[in-house]
């Protein structure tokens, strides 16, 4: 298999996942769903052998083998998702004005933070679930890209701008990332 491509990399099927190929799109189930990704990059091929996935180019550039890189860590990043999930803990902190949340459809909505009556808002992408409590915000699912993006919006949402962020560190912060059972603390 990896004679026909000049560069190429292989990622094993993990027993709990079934993968399947059609075209550039790949579909991946798992005990906890499926998700499915088209890779429109030209220079890219991708192939079903067996119990591995390979990925390769027939392009020698140094271009070429990042996007062979960056398809593989995709595919991987959907088979943990299948089978573990991911959850991004988040920390609400605030010094005076106490900041509530809550959810609407796919917005969360940021309410008396640092004492503005205006709202704030921050969109939830895709099939995210969210919990929250008094002081913190729980987004979990199987798909990588919604949940960072969702806790990245939240986050953003919070930024101050022309004060000193030495002295208000009030905001919406990501303070631990989970995948499945293993725990990997931002702080």
């Amino acid at each position: 298999m990896s004679e026909e491509f000049v560069y190429h990399q292989t990622i094993e099927i993990h027993s709990e996942c079934q993968v399947s190929l059609d075209d550039k799109t790949v579909t991946v189930q798992g005990s906890k769903g499926t998700l499915t990704r088209t890779f429109p990059e030209p220079q890219t091929s991708i192939k079903i052998e067996g119990n591995e996935v390979y990925v390769g180019t027939h392009v020698s550039r140094k271009r070429a083998r990042a996007l062979v890189g960056t398809v593989v860590a995709h595919i991987r990043n959907m088979m943990l998702g299948v089978r573990l999930g991911y959850e991004y803990e988040m920390k609400i902190v605030y010094s005076h004005f106490p900041i509530t949340v809550e959810l609407k459809d796919k917005t969360m909505i940021i309410k008396n933070f640092i004492g503005e009556r205006g709202v704030r808002k921050a969109r939830i992408v895709g099939d995210v679930q969210i919990r929250t409590t008094e002081d913190e915000i729980f987004i979990s699912g199987i798909d990588l890209e919604h949940v960072s993006q969702s806790a990245a919006n939240i986050q953003q949402a919070c930024k101050i701008r022309d004060k000193d962020r030495r002295v208000f560190l009030d905001g919406i912060y990501v303070i631990r990332k989970t995948k499945g059972d293993t725990l990997k603390s931002i702080v």
